[in-house]
């Protein structure tokens, strides 16, 4: 009999939570999750997939694609790299969205160009440092926004590895007490009460509660505005690439290059030069640029480390990692990587 009280205690443990099940279906609010990456948010409206820019890329059936951030859109001039290709007449589709990150380029190689059922020559995608790695990068800024005219209404290999950078080993545990308990879709009606019932506690006049909504608004753009994609510090200690690999989009992007036959290159750009050179890195990032350029070879897929060039010079460069001069980026870039425009 003495185990009897902590046999009830672990039984209510186990069973208390399952009120929340009851109360999602008193709010309606079970199974109106239409979120893509249902492990990282519960979303009852998103915006629509852009279905037109399929066809825009079959029209164009473009000999290079390139997919990036403002690293690639302040580098590359389509037209002309076009005019300064082998046959001169080529089309490039330049895949730009600002402040983006590894999930949307991956979801935009996979449901626009892959999708389309063109065959470029080559894929390039733009990326600093250990950014192709880092699967949580600009995730939160994307996700209700860009991410979702690129997502189809369900991505469960985005979602799973995004599951898996968020809790670890532990991820499919959490999915499965989730899947019981609810717990994700029930937080997702009753944080806004929450924090609606704080603004009007705290603030009952309409216009001090209109005020504290915007400074935070202010303060969240102030500290999470997408136009500083130029101001990444520099990247001091690397994660080891072979611990971040399994956890990221690469081994989606290279089985999908094989499976479809779309060659692809990752192209990392040089940081802003320091004292009339490029940045030092530190071992580590040195390790983990190594063992990404290994990795791409055994996986035969394109990289291409433009750290050290001696024309991409300082006068180039505008604010941050930014370029200034596209036209003279377009020309070193074409030179260096000839082969693949002839």
């Amino acid at each position: 009999m003495k185990a009897l009280p902590i046999v009830v205690m672990v039984a209510a443990v186990a069973i208390t939570p399952l009120s929340l099940r009851a109360f999602n279906t008193w709010v309606d609010a079970s199974g109106k999750n239409v979120s893509y990456l249902p492990s990282f948010e519960n979303r009852r409206a998103r915006k629509g997939f852009r279905t037109a820019e399929v066809d825009r890329m079959r029209y164009a059936d473009p000999a290079w694609v390139f997919i990036g951030d403002s690293m690639l859109g302040t580098r590359l001039q389509p037209q002309l790299l076009g005019e300064i290709s082998g046959t001169r007449d080529r089309n490039v589709a330049m895949l730009v969205q600002p402040a983006s990150g590894p999930a949307y380029w991956y979801l935009t190689f996979k449901n626009l160009v892959a999708a389309s059922g063109v065959r470029p020559r080559m894929t390039f995608f733009f990326f600093r440092d250990t950014n192709l790695t880092d699967t949580m990068f600009r995730l939160h800024n994307n996700v209700g926004d860009a991410l979702d005219e690129v997502a189809h209404e369900r991505e469960p290999e985005l979602d799973a590895i995004v599951a898996s950078r968020q809790r670890g080993g532990w991820s499919r545990v959490d999915a499965a007490l989730n899947e019981i308990y609810e717990v994700d879709t029930a937080a997702a009606w009753i944080q806004p009460i929450v924090r609606r019932w704080y603004a009007f506690w705290k603030y009952p006049d309409p216009q001090a509660r209109l005020h504290f909504e915007n400074v935070i608004e202010d303060d969240f753009n102030e500290n999470f505005r997408r136009d500083l994609a130029a101001d990444i510090g520099a990247t001091v200690a690397a994660p080891s690439f072979a611990g971040a690999l399994p956890s990221s989009v690469l081994p989606l992007i290279a089985g999908l290059s094989k499976e479809r036959h779309l060659p692809v290159c990752f192209v990392r750009v040089q940081r802003r030069p320091v004292g009339g050179r490029a940045p030092e890195q530190s071992p580590d990032l040195e390790k983990y640029v190594a063992d990404f350029r290994a990795w791409a070879e055994s996986q035969d897929v394109c990289f291409y480390d433009e750290t050290g060039d001696p024309e991409l010079t300082l006068d180039l460069y505008e604010d941050g990692d930014h370029f200034a001069d596209r036209a003279a980026y377009t020309r070193i870039f074409r030179r260096r990587l000839d082969p693949l425009f002839r």
